[in-house]
């Protein structure tokens, strides 16, 4: 099945990928796991991965791909890769250590002191309030809820990759 399914091969490979970095980082120092340029790499790591996995299915028909393909294709790579990285963000926030929360707030509050002066005094305190009780706290429901939301960007890079792989 991964053999004709280019998405869910490359999709395990990217989710396997982050999943193997962020550990990596969790394992050098816990603080690390929160860095957002950490974040945005492992976009860069899924957006060439799913790249690849269009032109290699692109390939495998022996020339142009057609928009709808290549979307379902793009696509599937960005929601196995997630998928694979959230059961991981999830098992490891919400049941091996829960107290990763108290280390994304220190995080979180040092970034925020840092950048004050970006501020309005309105929206320090709103956000200065929004670290404070259980909203960082990872649960099933909101790490779900995260995963769903975090598909709709993916989505949109999906539809701009097939746009340039269905012009090809």
């Amino acid at each position: 099945m991964l053999k004709q399914n280019r998405g869910v091969k490359y999709g395990i490979i990217a989710g396997g990928i982050t999943v193997g970095i962020y550990l990596l980082f969790y394992l050098i120092n816990k603080e690390l796991v929160f860095n957002s340029f950490l974040n945005w790499a492992t976009v860069g790591l899924y957006l060439a991965v799913a790249w690849k996995a269009i032109d290699d299915e692109r390939q495998a028909i022996g020339g142009k791909l057609e928009f709808q393909q290549a979307l379902k294709v793009g696509f599937t790579v960005f929601v196995v890769a997630n998928l694979v990285y959230y059961l991981y963000y999830y098992l490891l926030h919400g049941v091996f250590d829960p107290g990763l929360e108290e280390v994304q707030r220190a995080v979180m509050s040092e970034t925020l002191e840092a950048r004050k002066e970006m501020l309005t005094e309105e929206q320090y305190d709103a956000f200065k309030e929004s670290l404070e009780g259980d909203g960082l706290k990872v649960g099933f429901q909101n790490t779900l809820l995260t995963y769903a939301r975090s598909l709709i960007g993916y989505f949109l890079i999906s539809l701009g990759l097939a746009a340039l792989a269905s012009r090809k």
